[in-house]
């Protein structure tokens, strides 16, 4: 009696490892992944290789974020007379930085220098799509989300 061959009896193994290979450009093929908590789930070709890939710039992005929030503390310490505090959120698409200025009004130096570190980091932070915005006190309810993380405080905030 014949066995039922499958796809996955059809992978290739690499000959200097044995390790089966699955390849990009087989996207229709779809492929079953057990997780360590018997959670079945299934991907396509494509999606695994995308998403191995992401998993392996994680640490990447975890350490130019770290960087990023080195900078924009250091760069809230220079503004210090403008800024009384400076707050992150991060979204699925794009990550937020708020700076909430000393003055009841939109202050235009602030402004010209926010741009300016936006230009910086949109440049050089390695960490996605990078947008600073000046947002008065009063205002931050409607701005700043529940998830959003204070990344600096001006001490001399009365």
């Amino acid at each position: 009696m014949s066995e039922k061959k499958t796809h996955l009896d059809e992978i290739s193994s690499a000959p200097e490892t044995g390790v089966p290979e699955i390849h990009a450009h087989e996207s229709h093929r779809k492929y079953k992944l057990i997780d360590l908590d018997n959670a079945e789930i299934v991907r396509t070709a494509i999606e695994l290789v995308e998403g191995s890939k992401l998993l392996g710039n994680r640490e990447l992005w975890l350490a130019n974020f770290t960087a990023t929030m080195t900078r924009i503390r250091q760069w809230s310490i220079e503004q210090k007379a403008a800024v009384k505090m400076a707050l992150v959120d991060i979204r699925s698409n794009k990550i937020l930085f708020y700076f909430v200025p000393r003055s009841d009004r939109y202050d235009l130096n602030l402004g010209s220098a926010m741009t300016d570190l936006e230009v910086e980091l949109g440049g050089s932070a390695g960490i996605g799509h990078v947008e600073t915005l000046q947002v008065p006190e009063r205002s931050l309810d409607r701005f700043v989300g529940a998830k959003s993380l204070l990344v600096w405080q001006n001490d001399q905030n009365a």
